[in-house]
């Protein structure tokens, strides 16, 4: 093999798991067997020792998932993150791009041919498990779910194949990775990947408004009439400078233009609106480069730290929906935790996808945090949180999502149903891994306010 290999017990196994999850929290459990994947072939290798060593591979790429998701107890994790290759084809805007390669890397080869793709919002996170679970990312609301973008794959599949699959053959594996998250039926080891011209005036406008003003804040988010290259956020945080004890709110528009005048005319609704008279700071139109975006996402989320993370989607009124997030806007834990609201608006309509689960707000809670003694105080808050609103949930993300807590429907319940069937038929043996967790009737028990999907 090229690559490296770790047995339970030997040298340098610890490090290798440890090292498979970004999130400094780390899961548990034990595989026998990691291998770090060197080349494709190695991928075909070790799905054949796989197959006649009867153990299950479980697949790890960029290592971002918040609950280790890839470190499975027994069996093979299969870490693909050191195939970082990326190939540009400015003519055809199209990228190659392996499945270690993280987003900021994408982001960055991509810049050099004036060429953009929606790339997770934080440079670290993987292209591969940003994709599989969908990928809302900088610029999706004008340009869509990043999977929709996927025009072909090379996989290698429970059989030990290496091929590729497009939407003209092999369509059970596209339909797959378009948004079936970590539990598909086949490895991926690179993406073909549709890419756009990159927009020239990148510009965003910020305003910071005290924790009282949350609920109108988040009720003229939610009701603005914005362009679609503007994308919108609202945050809750406890400023990590002295003398901030409560959260603050701020509203965040970032605008993917290519001129100046465009991204005034945009965002100028948000800076001339009435509720802006309410804002301790207003920070109006920032040219930003990709780099400070990355940045300011880096700083928010540094590596070393202790995360939990939980999510819904929601298509729930103004009057649903803002009063049940202004208690949690205004019971942040700690300065590092934070609550994000995406005003992501309009339905997309797929593809043949297996991504199903959309609507036009996206809710986020983060909990981050040093110390191993405050785990379950952070988790309780975080998954409590969402408990508490998630009868207002269309369904969820594999990106943001603890499955083993709460599966709620990040794919479809139809579409889930049919991945189950397809991966009788391309992994019959059980190679691969499903999902972390059999969630079979494992809903929240809820009736949502949902979309159509």
């Amino acid at each position: 093999m090229d690559g490296r290999l770790y047995q339970r017990g030997e040298r340098g196994y610890e490090e290798a798991r440890c090292a498979a999850v970004w999130n400094g929290r780390k899961p548990q459990r034990f595989p026998e067997l990691i291998v770090v994947a060197g080349s494709e072939d190695d991928v075909v290798i070790t799905v054949r020792i796989a197959r006649e060593k009867g153990l299950k591979i479980a697949v790890r790429s960029g290592g971002h998932s918040w609950v280790g998701a890839s470190v499975r107890d027994g069996g093979i994790l299969l870490d693909l993150s050191a195939l970082r290759e990326v190939t540009v084809d400015p003519g055809a805007r199209t990228a190659s791009v392996q499945s270690g390669v993280v987003g900021g890397a994408l982001d960055a080869a991509l810049a050099e041919h004036d060429l953009f793709f929606p790339v997770g919002h934080c440079p670290d996170a993987g292209v591969a498990g940003f994709l599989l679970g969908g990928g809302y990312g900088w610029n999706s609301k004008s340009l869509g779910p990043a999977c929709f973008s996927i025009e072909a794959v090379d996989v290698v599949t429970a059989g030990g194949e290496l091929i590729r699959a497009d939407d003209d053959s092999h369509r059970d594996i596209m339909w797959a990775v378009r948004g079936g998250g970590p539990g598909i039926y086949a490895i991926v080891t690179r993406f073909h990947l549709k890419v756009y011209p990159r927009p020239k005036a990148i510009t965003q406008t910020t305003q910071v408004y005290p924790a009282e003003v949350a609920a109108d804040v988040l009720r003229y988010a939610m009701e603005a009439p914005l362009s679609p290259e503007v994308e919108v956020a609202v945050t809750a945080t406890i400023p990590p400078i002295e003398g901030f004890t409560l959260p603050v709110v701020l509203l965040t528009a970032t605008c993917f233009v290519d001129t100046a005048e465009q991204a005034r005319d945009l965002l100028a609704p948000l800076e001339s609106a009435p509720i802006a008279e309410r804002a301790m700071i207003q920070e109006a139109r920032v040219p930003k480069s990709m780099d400070d975006l990355f940045e300011e996402m880096a700083r928010g989320r540094p590596r070393g730290l202790r995360y939990a993370a939980d999510n819904m989607w929601t298509a729930a009124s103004p009057d649903e929906l803002v009063p049940a997030l202004a208690p949690l806007f205004e019971a942040m834990p700690n300065p590092r935790s934070h609550v994000i609201l995406y005003c992501w608006g309009e339905d997309r309509v797929a593809p043949d996808a297996a991504w199903s689960s959309q609507a036009p707000l996206y809710l986020s809670l983060f909990g981050v945090w040093e110390d191993g003694a405050d785990d379950e105080r952070l988790l309780s808050w975080v998954h409590g949180s969402v408990e508490a609103v998630v009868g207002l949930s269309a369904g969820a993300t594999f990106c943001d999502s603890d499955l083993s807590r709460r599966f709620d429907r990040p794919i479809s319940e139809t579409n889930r149903a049919r991945m189950e069937r397809l991966r009788s038929v391309h992994d019959p043996d059980g190679v691969l891994h499903s999902y972390l967790v059999e969630p079979a009737n494992r809903y929240a028990g809820h009736t949502p306010t949902g979309s159509p999907h």
